[in-house]
């Protein structure tokens, strides 16, 4: 393909993911070969958004991620037009410790919510509400900048999504919380093995205090 197609299946790849992904990820993706051609397209993708000043931005996150996403001036205003994510109980959960721990551990969040965590990071994954990347013999997993517009917030800082989410996961697992406070560093392992085994019921999480 030429210039015009190869730059149109970029943007495409960037458009539907709803998650920021990396250069390597798109090569693979889509079968281009060179790296560097890839940056150059992004690059002129956003300028072309730039240029004509769309309500729409690619940018650079994570430091080697592209994400298209919806400029911040424009995201309050239209906020209520994105359908909410249709997620049962326990789904919930599992994102509110994920939106809380991030960086996390998948094999942390599947010891505090038991088996049924993998079916839950699964469904999240393909919602684009959290994205997932390698991390030595598990993945760490994050909230993703559509996780933010849908839930309200100014930008996808993962220390503002943090803080939001405090009050609303201390009330579900302040006992296993307080054991994990202050262990940041992703290679630290969790020394808990305890996790509840069955799918949870009750009230779902509302999320107000990230409204």
């Amino acid at each position: 393909m030429g210039l015009i197609e190869d730059k149109a299946l970029v943007e495409a790849a960037l458009f539907v993911s709803g998650r920021p992904l990396s250069v390597k990820e798109l090569s693979r993706a889509l079968g281009i070969r060179s790296l560097d051609y890839i940056e150059k397209l992004i690059e002129l993708i956003a300028a072309e958004y730039a240029e004509r000043k769309s309500a729409i931005e690619v940018v650079k996150v994570l430091g080697d991620k592209y994400v298209m996403q919806v400029k911040q001036e424009y995201s309050q205003q239209v906020i209520h037009l994105m359908p909410r994510p249709d997620l049962r109980t326990g789904e919930l959960k599992t994102l509110a410790l994920i939106a809380y721990l991030q960086p996390i551990e998948q094999s942390k969040i599947v010891k505090l919510r038991g088996s049924q965590a993998y079916e839950h990071i699964r469904k999240l994954l393909e919602m684009g509400m959290i994205y997932a990347e390698p991390y030595e013999r598990t993945k760490l997993l994050r909230t993703t900048p559509k996780f933010a517009e849908l839930y309200g917030f100014p930008s996808d800082d993962p220390m503002v999504i943090k803080e939001a989410f405090k009050k609303v996961v201390h009330a579900e697992y302040s006992d296993l919380i307080a054991k994990l406070e202050g262990k940041g560093s992703p290679s630290e392992e969790s020394s808990e093995g305890s996790g509840e085994s069955s799918e949870d019921s009750g009230e779902a999480p509302s999320f107000e205090e990230a409204e």
